[in-house]
């Protein structure tokens, strides 16, 4: 009966995989065979680090290094002098500003300047009578004091001029320098545009080092802490930078960033995908993730031996999607099967 012929053939593949069995469980296949199945090979190589969990990933700058400019007074935009992607060297200008505000705050400190000389004279001039027994010395602590409130409100106007480091022009124009040297991320307003006071204008990333922001799941986060390595596929390898100490109400995860190298050509704004890799035991070992097949839920790989292969069982320790860490009865010098696994199953099982 064909049915009952398949249930025989699937359970003697299971039968393969008991301990006691695996060496005794070989299929022999030559090589005319292996080049005709097109059955690739892969050496096992030792594994220092397993995988955690693979997870998806947005590239973002890290927070710590991001500056924006404001812009201290409201007013209109007359000119934008710094694209998104440009360098720039600190005190630059970036943004040119004509503002109200700016003209009524440079003509209060021409009319505290003028309170000012005013005050001193009167004051200087009431301390030399009190010194002469004149005018009574109390008139003249008061012109003092009066001369010191009007000073402080001049700096007060003054230092409101140079917030920011702005550069205060004539007729109520500044400009916005930048506040450090970088790279111009993002641009916020266009000639022409009505701000705010305090509106943030340009964003500046200060340094070329990126993050990846990580939805970590509550079962992973027991298993990772800051300085695990990251593998970025088809990228770099980075470092864990932080891991979130309470999980979201709604998706039960926190947020996880990682660190990236500057040269690692990902873009702000790109999805990765990351592994998380943790130390592993000593005699654990990396394979292609195309090495692992599995019967009866069990994972194995089929190594190379002299007359053909053997379906040797392994303990998987970690999976990503382009290898897989096993341990088990494999030797660090032994070849893996990689493709043409489904021909040696049906092989193995008699066909």
């Amino acid at each position: 009966m064909p049915g009952r012929n398949l249930v025989f053939r699937v359970l003697a593949i299971i039968a393969v995989l008991a301990p006691e069995s695996v060496a005794a469980k070989d299929v022999s296949v030559t090589p005319e065979q292996v080049r005709r199945l097109n059955i690739k090979l892969e050496p096992v190589r030792s594994a220092s680090t397993e995988t955690v969990a693979v997870l998806p990933g947005t590239v973002v700058p890290p927070l710590n290094s991001r500056l924006v400019a404001a812009a201290p007074f409201a007013g209109t935009v007359n000119q934008v002098h710094v694209l998104p992607g440009q360098r720039v060297l600190k005190g630059m200008p970036m943004i040119t500003v004509s503002s109200r505000e700016l003209l009524e705050a440079q003509s209060q400190i021409a009319q505290s300047e003028a309170e000012l000389q005013t005050a001193e004279a009167v004051a200087r001039r009431r301390r030399t009578l009190a010194d002469k027994n004149y005018q009574n010395p109390t008139l003249a602590d008061e012109a003092e004091a009066q001369v010191a409130k009007i000073r402080a409100v001049l700096e007060q106007h003054k230092r409101a001029t140079t917030l920011n480091g702005i550069i205060a022009g004539e007729n109520g124009q500044y400009t916005i320098p930048a506040p450090s040297d970088g790279t111009v991320a993002e641009t916020r307003v266009m000639p022409g545009d009505k701000i705010e006071a305090m509106a943030a204008t340009v964003t500046i990333d200060t340094s070329d080092e990126l993050w990846i922001e990580i939805q970590a799941p509550a079962d992973v986060i027991a298993n990772v802490k800051p300085g695990d390595v990251v593998q970025i596929t088809d990228g770099p390898a980075g470092k864990v930078v932080s891991v979130g100490g309470s999980l979201d109400r709604l998706t039960r995860s926190t947020v996880m960033f990682a660190s990236v190298p500057a040269d690692s050509r990902l873009r702000t704004g790109q999805m990765v995908t990351v592994s998380i890799l943790r130390r592993t035991v000593t005699d654990a070992l990396n394979v292609p993730s195309s090495a692992i097949v599995k019967i009866g839920n069990r994972p194995a790989v089929f190594v190379r031996n002299e007359s053909g292969f053997t379906l040797v069982a392994v303990e998987l320790r970690g999976s990503s999607p382009n290898n897989a860490t096993i341990s088990g009865s494999v030797t660090s010098k032994a070849e893996v099967a990689t493709s043409g696994l489904p021909q040696l199953e049906r092989m193995l099982a008699g066909e």
